[in-house]
């Protein structure tokens, strides 16, 4: 059984047998984050470009919570798709750790 760090994009994933009994990964359900007024908008600066981790540092004092912040905004690639200028929605963080935990039921 694999085991993932807390609050990691595998957070709540599960791990199973393929055809040739090796460990597989099925990921987790999408997060269930609706957009909220209490949302806060923040600019990509050139500091941020490529540098998920930064972002969420800055948002949430988590480096490992950029998937979140990915996901809320449809963004696919983490390193080449954070450019300089764009704008985020970053959802608060009680909403956030809310919706991770939502993940196992």
């Amino acid at each position: 059984m694999a085991n993932f760090k807390n609050l990691s994009r595998y957070t709540n994933g599960q791990v199973t047998k393929n055809r040739s009994l090796k460990d597989f990964l099925i990921l987790r359900r999408p997060l269930n984050l609706a957009e909220d007024d209490g949302d806060v908008f923040v600019v990509v600066t050139q500091e941020l470009e490529k540098r998920p981790d930064l972002v969420a540092s800055k948002a949430y004092d988590n480096p490992d919570l950029w998937w979140v912040i990915y996901e809320f905004n449809g963004i696919r690639d983490p390193f080449h798709d954070l450019r300089a200028g764009m704008l985020l929605r970053i959802p608060a963080l009680d909403r956030v750790l809310a919706a991770i935990e939502l993940l196992g039921t």
